[in-house]
């Protein structure tokens, strides 16, 4: 009997794991996959539950149960959201489209935010018109639409690349159509569960009070557990966050840390082109990447010493004028840390982006372990970036770092390094003149 039972639930797990898992799990997926399917799981029914809320309240604002509502003024008001919904719609894909795959996590935390923010916009809407001023309510659910709007572009963008990391595991293939329908799958029972579930729990749910206090806590559980899903997440491409902990970690502990490790340490929400130390989490520089060459090219980074260090690279890296050190290393500037910029030339490639951006990291690591000092003069920062191919030889330690990383099971035949930005300005030609300042083009 007992070895029947045990047939009968493995044909059960063998069934379930063929309808909702893709093919050839767990080989096919990368090690984060379940827990994130688990979570997300979890999170679903929260939303799935505040929905009912929401659509229970919108419904009651539009009056439905109210002999003076016509279905004319619910149709006028379904249009016009319609119309907040599309056109946001539009502009979110515009000015986030590009930015959506580099930082996944962020967007994709960032979706369920804006979602749970329309959810509480339609649930206290029946009371905007009473407690503010007759047009509230209107403006009210127009502004939920544009919310979940916005939402669908950012989870629809930051899914993509979060799918596209699952379907590509360090070891084996995976099959991103098939991962894709799979997760619908998923998605289409636990919304189905969750309205069901719902069902029964909101009609118990009557007064105002109540129904504010289970958003409130749904909310709350959907956006813990958001974060813990992506914070779980062991992205494998690098971004200017990842390659900047990675890199200090290799120059800390001459290994390269996995994507695991890297993980561990990063922010979800943090500014963009910030340098921060993985061990104290303080930050050490900033870094602007893609910058115009003439508007930041100015000063030292003229001279022809300069340029020469840069002259055969498709890169260049310069300071922010705002950048000045004291002679025993005490900050000075504005904010305290370095800043730098980092401009590249015509035809400049991904291992371009990654050689610019992790010598900027270098110089801030440099300088927070004060190994060097005395920048105030233009000179030395000539001196110091001039000491980072002659010293240091930082092409050589690029190489190796890339092998390491390989090693540790990053995907480095790309990167997510300009932040979903094109460079403002390309650097075609820098003319020397011994009788002039050298031109740029």
């Amino acid at each position: 009997m007992s070895s029947e039972r045990r047939r009968v639930h493995q044909g059960i797990k063998e069934l379930l794991t063929k309808v909702f898992m893709p093919a050839g799990y767990p080989k096919t997926v990368t090690p984060d996959y379940l827990q994130y399917q688990i979570l997300n799981a979890a999170q679903a029914s929260c939303t799935s539950l505040a929905s009912l809320l929401a659509s229970r309240a919108v419904l009651e604002g539009i009056g439905v149960g109210d002999s003076s509502a016509t279905a004319t003024q619910a149709m006028l008001l379904s249009v016009l959201q319609d119309a907040f919904g599309r056109i946001t719609t539009i502009v979110g894909g515009y000015y986030l489209g590009t930015l959506l795959a580099p930082e996944a996590k962020m967007y994709r935390l960032l979706a369920d935010i804006l979602n749970d923010f329309a959810l509480i916009i339609d649930v206290f809407s029946p009371v905007y018109s009473n407690l503010l001023f007759p047009g509230a309510r209107v403006l009210g659910l127009c502004a939920s639409a544009a919310l979940r709007a916005l939402c669908g572009t950012v989870a629809g963008g930051s899914k993509a690349a979060i799918s596209l990391h699952f379907a590509t595991p360090s070891t084996g293939l995976g099959d991103l159509g098939d991962l894709n329908a799979k997760d619908a799958s998923k998605e289409t029972v636990l919304a189905l569960a969750g309205m069901l579930l719902g069902s029964l729990i909101v009609p118990f749910i009557s007064s105002l009070w109540a129904t504010y206090l289970l958003l409130l806590t749904l909310v709350l559980f959907h956006l813990g557990i958001n974060y813990i899903a992506v914070r779980g997440l062991s992205l494998r491409q690098l971004n200017q966050q990842r390659a900047a902990i990675a890199w200090i970690c290799y120059r800390n502990n001459k290994k390269a840390p996995t994507p695991r490790q890297v993980s561990e340490h990063e922010y979800v929400f943090d500014r963009p082109g910030i340098i921060r130390d993985p061990t104290t989490y303080c930050i050490i520089g900033q870094c602007h990447t893609g910058a115009a060459p003439l508007d930041v090219l100015r000063g030292s980074a003229l001279s022809p010493t300069f340029l020469q260090i840069f002259e055969n690279r498709n890169y260049i890296v310069c300071f922010d004028l705002r950048t000045s050190f004291a002679v025993d290393g005490a900050r000075e500037s504005n904010p305290p840390w370095p800043i730098l910029h980092v401009c590249f030339k015509e035809n400049f490639s991904s291992d371009d982006q990654l050689k610019g951006w992790l010598l900027a990291i270098e110089l801030c690591r440099l300088i927070s372990c004060k190994e060097t000092t005395n920048l105030a003069n233009p000179d030395a920062q000539v001196a110091l970036l001039k000491s980072m191919y002659e010293n240091i030889d930082f092409h050589r330690l690029v190489r190796e770092f890339q092998e390491d990383l390989e090693r540790a099971g990053w995907n480095i035949s790309e990167n997510y390094l300009l932040s979903g930005f094109e460079p403002k300005a390309l650097l075609s030609t820098v003319a020397l003149m011994t009788d002039k300042k050298p031109r740029t083009q």
